[in-house]
């Protein structure tokens, strides 16, 4: 499937984008009954995909086909420059596994990162770690 018509397959370009992970999260807040298994896109069975997602959440395909292209749309726009920037700059899952080690005491939900709350997302790090603020973001920018 190629819903946004660039030659180039979706998942492809969903997880080019860095953002797969975030996308995920996304559709299981709005679709709460989703699982990381009805989540898992296997190339070249997108229609066994869709349809197993219309069944889950009761949209038609048209609609959850939207609602992703719309989605990574929105994540392609911020990650253009403002704080989605984290995550779009690399690989974000390498990352967290680099902060974990320099941290040792972190863990996957403490590299949560929600669009809108960088500044409490760096206080909480800054909590955990003990190191300021001005050098967790030095550090993250540097590892990217």
């Amino acid at each position: 499937m190629d819903l946004n018509n660039n030659n180039v397959s979706d998942n492809t370009e969903l997880q080019a984008r860095g953002n797969w992970n975030q996308l995920k999260g996304e559709a299981k807040q709005k679709w709460a009954n989703l699982t990381d298994d009805d989540l898992t896109y296997h190339e070249g069975k997108q229609d066994e995909w869709f349809g197993k997602l219309q069944e889950k959440t009761g949209e038609t395909v048209d609609s959850i086909k939207n609602w992703f292209h719309s989605a990574t749309s929105n994540a392609s726009a911020a990650a253009s420059g403002n704080s989605t920037e984290l995550k779009a700059r690399g690989d974000w899952n390498q990352i967290k596994g680099e902060a974990k080690q320099k941290w040792g005491n972190l863990t996957d939900n403490d590299l949560d990162y929600e669009d809108g709350k960088q500044d409490e997302w760096f206080g909480q790090l800054q909590e955990k770690t003990g190191h300021a603020i001005d050098d967790l973001k030095g550090w993250f920018n540097r590892t990217f």
